[in-house]
């Protein structure tokens, strides 16, 4: 009889917690919900910071219809939310980003501004610059209930430059006020590597508002400013202005006959400009009785030819827009992103040479009155004075390749001291001196100076950005030897330095240098100096946003919460924007060169302007436009202004060069060059390198 095996004993059956899987499956769903929740916040945080979207529309019913619409998977979020917790949190890691990047950065420019919001805030916008022209918006140090002292304003830049690296940066520039001015003093004192820039865009408006203000002046810009007023506020009388013109589609010059700006100075040059042409049509227009001012002074003058104040009228506006006319040039010009010191000091000698030349021609050919000369003459010399203040432009304007000495420079004297140079001359055999030498001695005492401090700061701080080649191959007997004989080899124009410049690119004509032995010590400074920016435009553009985003119908923001927006929106609209194209090298050289469609823009301000956008960023009242009147009156100073009988710029500049007016002449002036660097050898021997182990000799 078979024994049946033993049964299997099967094991127990635990039953499913449907409690426990439901609760897992609920939290995976709310985790993709909520990871598509801040997928969808970060796109709405930046539609609010990069595209201005208005916080409280996020608030509205309407949005709140829309998100449902789109993904019931989202809850809306509150602007609250936005203000007080994703945009001051994505500003964290937006300015750890930038610093990041900074620090493998070297030849960085400081820009710095102050500025005042609605609320109000007063705040100071710093921004850090490449020399590929990015710029970063790095800190906006905000103190209301504290005075803005020089003490103040460093100590906050040096926070800023610090956390980057003070080996990282090569200059700082901003307007000129008292506070700026000391502040930028003291930070290149404080941070020896970096060199002091005063933006030539900000001094060159003042310098158009110090002749505006001139009582001279005072009947051609009381009579400009309301002719301008009333077609800015009529668009009946602008239309038929349009019309009386016989010309088809958009007229430039009527087109340009807007509001003239509080501080933009130079929009009254543009007013002038655009309405000049159209003077005789508007005369017709009033005897006509199709339009008619309310200013008596202004219909009396269009009506009554007899009285002489409309010739009066229309010989100022002729001679005022001749004299402003370079200023304005080289202000555009200068605007320009890769603007160098090279060319600030290039325009500035351009446009005393312009108005030397003109006044010259006296006012029997001019019509300008000598008086009116003197006056203007001491103007550019006040603000030439003012500006130049360290010897940075001329030494870049020395060494900028596009310009050959021999066409700007003096010939010196029978008796002026020369410099011999040590080894023979690879041209002639001989020892033969520098030419220039007042010039030379002057750039070579800029260049030790700078090199010296460079040095200090790379033993001092060995891990330093700043650690170039130079510094870590080359002794500092090395360095100071370089610096003398690659200088002497430049000065003449001799290998390697004889190389043509392409694209006009003086930048790029050094970095080509760079590793040269015969030539990195002294492109290690030029570099420098041609790879920092001249204008604080930066500031001037953050300013701007700053009042978009401020606007009257937000003006209880605070000032973090603009700073953080305008952060964020920059680096996501910048940075981060595979579609963003930087702004391409274009060289500052004539003014002619600029494309036609621009040059007209310019000529009739109808050019983008937003880097001078009024700080208001509102329009203007009639009570605020009668309070303007008064304050330019006001500044019209009714004393008798300062006279100069002749332009006083540096003493080893060619005031008569007709190089300098070539500069910014709407029609070429032929220059003819007086060296011929074809005929110099390339000897390796030109620019003689001398290996020295000893301590650095800077004595010559």
């Amino acid at each position: 009889m078979e024994v049946e095996p033993p049964m299997k004993r099967l094991r127990a059956q635990n039953t499913l917690n449907m409690a426990d899987l439901r609760e897992t499956g609920k939290r995976v769903k709310e985790e993709a919900r909520q990871l598509f929740q801040d997928k969808v916040d970060h796109v709405i945080m930046r539609l609010i910071c990069v595209r201005g979207l208005v916080p409280h529309v996020i608030e509205s019913p309407e949005w709140k219809e829309l998100m449902g619409l789109l993904s019931d998977s989202y809850h809306p979020t509150s602007a609250t939310t936005f203000a007080d917790k994703h945009i001051p949190r994505e500003a964290v890691y937006v300015r750890e980003k930038q610093i990041k990047a900074l620090r493998m950065i070297n030849n960085l420019t400081l820009t710095f501004d102050g500025n005042t919001t609605r609320k109000p805030h007063s705040v100071y916008t710093v921004h850090a610059t490449t020399p590929s022209r990015e710029t970063y918006f790095l800190d906006a140090h905000e103190a209301s209930d504290e005075r803005h002292t020089t003490q103040w304003v460093t100590d906050k830049l040096l926070k800023t430059i610090r956390s980057v690296g003070e080996g990282n940066w090569g200059a700082t520039c901003s307007d000129s006020t008292n506070v700026t001015k000391a502040g930028r003093r003291e930070l290149v004192s404080i941070v020896g590597t970096m060199l002091d820039f005063c933006d030539a865009v900000h001094h060159l408006h003042n310098t158009i508002g110090d002749i505006n203000k001139l009582p001279k002046l005072k009947f051609l810009m009381s009579m400009l400013k309301g002719i301008i007023k009333y077609f800015s506020k009529s668009t009946y009388s602008t239309t038929i202005l349009r019309k009386e013109r016989n010309l088809a589609g958009d007229d430039e010059p009527v087109k340009a006959l807007e509001k003239i700006g509080k501080t933009r100075f130079r929009t009254y040059w543009t007013a002038a400009n655009a309405l000049d042409p159209c003077l005789p049509h508007i005369r017709n227009l009033v005897v006509a009785k199709s339009i008619k001012f309310k200013n008596t002074k202004i219909q009396g003058m269009f009506m009554n030819r007899a009285s002489g104040k409309y010739s009066k009228f229309e010989q100022s506006i002729l001679q005022y827009i001749t004299i402003v006319a370079p200023i304005i040039r080289a202000l555009w010009s200068l605007e320009a992103a890769h603007a160098n010191a090279s060319d600030v000091f290039i325009f500035w000698l351009a446009i005393i040479a312009t108005l030397n030349d003109l006044f010259s021609k006296g006012p029997n050919v001019t019509g300008v009155p000598v008086s009116l000369a003197c006056e203007v003459t001491a103007i550019i010399n006040k603000q030439y004075h003012e500006f130049f203040t360290n010897e940075v432009y001329f030494v870049a304007f020395t060494l900028d390749p596009r310009y050959p000495n021999s066409d700007f420079l003096k010939k010196p004297t029978a008796n002026a001291t020369t410099i011999v140079i040590p080894a023979l001359s690879q041209r002639t055999g001989q020892r033969t001196p520098l030419p220039y030498p007042h010039a030379y001695t002057r750039v070579k005492d800029f260049l030790k100076e700078k090199l010296q401090k460079d040095l200090a700061h790379y033993v001092a701080n060995p891990d330093s950005v700043l650690a170039t080649s130079i510094f870590k191959v080359l002794s500092a007997a090395e360095v100071a030897s370089g610096l003398r004989h690659q200088l002497e080899a430049f000065w003449h124009g001799e290998w390697p330095f004889n190389q043509q410049v392409k694209d006009g690119n003086p930048l790029a004509w050094w970095e080509s240098l760079q590793d040269h032995p015969h030539a990195r010590v002294l492109a290690h400074l030029a570099i420098k100096i041609f790879s920092v920016l001249v204008n604080s435009m930066p500031d001037e553009r953050t300013n701007s946003t700053i009042t978009w985003f401020n606007s009257p119908t937000r003006g209880s923001q605070n000032a973090q919460t603009l700073v953080d927006m305008i952060q964020i929106g920059q680096w996501y609209g910048k940075h981060q924007n595979k579609d963003y194209v930087l702004s391409k090298y274009r060289p500052v050289v004539k003014f002619r060169n600029i494309e036609e469609s621009m040059l007209q823009a310019v000529q009739t301000g109808s050019a983008d302007d937003e880097s001078v956008a009024d700080i208001d960023g509102v329009a203007d009242s009639d009570n605020e436009d009668e309070a303007e009147d008064k304050l330019l009156e006001s500044e019209i100073d009714e004393h008798q202004p300062a006279q100069a009988v002749a332009f006083e710029i540096h003493p080893d500049i060619d005031i008569n060069s007709k190089a300098l007016k070539d500069m910014v002449s709407t029609d070429p002036v032929s220059v003819v060059s007086t060296v011929d660097l074809s005929s110099v050898l390339e000897s390796p021997q030109a620019a003689m390198m001398v290996t020295d182990d000893g301590d650095a000799d800077w004595n010559y």
